[in-house]
């Protein structure tokens, strides 16, 4: 019985996959978690009680060695040894830690899972500093100390986690800590149930803002105590009303093509969706899975750029923006007087684009065109002898020496070394109604370069197929997939006009 529920299940999500790629041409189905200053805070709240505690774990180690009186002590270590290869053994537990998942922030509270990362990142950690050992032999530690470190760094990892977990969820129940507001779709005994684990595990971070319901009903304005705020034909227009950030589906007769639509729905606002299938067993490759005390919650595949993916990339654009700022300034001189002497107008052009979340903000180039060229002509695409591009205008963007100030946005963190393009609220606004999951490009940093760029498609080039590259950067982004854009980008230049 089981297997034939799991089985259905499975065909149900299937399909929703298919029509997604069918309507989509897209690859695969990504839903993005939003990213920013919030979560690289969490991170770091994490990072740093995951190194307290293994550094501490290590001193535990070092005190069982040498002062328990477990194991007799033939031969004396200074501690000053030990502290010296500290800093070097926590980052080692830290980069296994984040590669295990333990960062992963869809787990809302400490379980079996989180403690299995923890142990199987010390595990590593400590094979980690044995070849380190082996290799250099001037080195001289105790093995045994390998031994306990096992023991003691998982059990202070875990108690470190626990006990943040305690202060988080109590900071919750307090209303310390911004809850994620929660709309349920659907008004049945799941999405009642749902609800109401909800309202009872407050250490989860949600607020429950209400019910969605299939038809509008102005006799049912409240179900359970909280309010119904809409119907499902008006899913788009709630979401951005009430503020939603989370949008969970909890009605199970749902056909695959109107999980679709919501799905569409709300990614235009940004909105992440997450689905309670019919049956509580479904297997499926392309899906995550997360609990509420119990209830499953399948959301779609997400990008790899979170956690602590998200700090490395931003690192790496400090590093790299600030070092092309400071190579290239005499360089940005000479642009700068060849751009004031040739055509009248000011020598940068600054002008609001959409990024990261669909925040605005002011992108900044040299002046390739003449003054005020858009205010002639409106929002219009560049196109092949465009007749409003400079003389020196025109050797800029063929050499992309026009994007160079963007260093500057990406100092600053508008943008991203490597990203979807940014565009104007003008076209963002057409595209958004116009292109399915055209929003899902606002879920990451846009950038200076991407991988539809250095593909060719740039200038005139369909926006579609833009999307299309633009998806496949964000669902399988890498720290050496930027690298090879970056690289690519150095002999990129079809349609640079």
């Amino acid at each position: 019985m089981v297997s034939s529920l799991e089985g259905g299940t499975t065909l149900f999500l299937l399909r929703v996959v298919f029509i997604l790629r069918a309507n989509l041409t897209l690859g695969t189905m990504t839903t993005i978690m939003r990213q920013g200053r919030e979560q690289v805070k969490w991170l770091l709240v994490f990072a740093t009680t995951d190194a307290v505690a293994v550094a501490l774990g290590l001193v535990v180690a070092y005190g069982l060695r040498f002062y328990s009186g477990l194991i007799p002590v033939t031969k004396g270590y200074s501690p000053t040894e030990y502290l010296r290869i500290l800093p070097l053994a926590v980052v080692i537990w830290l980069f296994w830690l984040n590669s295990g998942g333990a960062y992963d922030f869809r787990e809302r509270a400490f379980n079996l899972q989180i403690l299995r990362k923890l142990v199987r990142a010390t595990v590593l950690a400590v094979m980690s500093l044995i070849t380190l050992h082996f290799f250099e032999r001037k080195l001289e530690y105790s093995r045994l100390i390998y031994l306990f470190s096992l023991v003691s760094c998982s059990a202070t990892l875990a108690l470190g986690r626990l006990a943040l977990d305690r202060i988080l969820a109590y900071g919750r129940r307090r209303g310390w800590l911004h809850p994620t507001r929660v709309a349920i779709l659907g008004t049945g005994t799941l999405a009642r149930n749902l609800a109401q684990r909800i309202q009872q595990h407050a250490y989860l971070g949600m607020k429950v803002v209400g019910f969605i319901a299939p038809f509008e009903n102005p006799e049912v304005t409240h179900v359970e105590s909280l309010p119904v705020i809409g119907s499902f034909e008006r899913v788009r227009d709630i979401v951005r009303d009430h503020d939603v950030e989370e949008l969970i589906v909890a009605q199970p007769d749902l056909s695959p093509e109107e999980l679709v639509d919501f799905i569409l729905e709300c990614e235009k606002e940004l909105v992440r969706i997450r689905v309670i299938p019919n049956v509580l067993e479904a297997l499926l490759v392309e899906m995550s899975v997360e609990q509420i005390d119990g209830i499953p919650l399948y959301g779609l595949k997400e990008t790899p750029l979170q956690g602590w993916n998200v700090v490395v990339k931003r690192v790496f654009d400090i590093v790299v923006s600030s070092t092309v700022l400071i190579v290239s300034f005499p360089l940005m001189v000479l642009i700068a007087l060849a751009v004031k002497l040739s055509s009248p107008g000011p020598v940068f052009y600054r002008q609001t684009r959409v990024g990261l979340d669909g925040r605005r903000f002011r992108m900044v180039k040299f002046r390739s065109m003449v003054a005020d060229a858009e205010d002639q002509t409106g929002p219009v695409w560049a196109k092949p002898d465009d007749p409003r591009v400079t003389p020196v205008g025109r050797i800029l963007r063929r050499w992309n020496l026009d994007e160079l100030p963007q260093f500057w946005n990406v100092l600053r963190g508008d943008m991203s070394l490597v990203g979807p393009r940014p565009e104007r609220p003008y076209f963002v606004k057409q595209f958004r109604e116009q292109i399915p999951r055209y929003m899902a490009r606002h879920r990451v940093k846009c950038g200076i370069t991407g991988w539809a760029q250095v593909n060719g498609l740039r200038g005139n080039t369909p926006i579609e197929d833009r999307v299309k590259y633009d998806i496949y950067y964000i669902e399988n982004w890498s720290f050496w997939f930027d690298l090879k854009i970056l690289f690519m980008t150095l002999f990129a230049r079809r349609n640079a006009y």
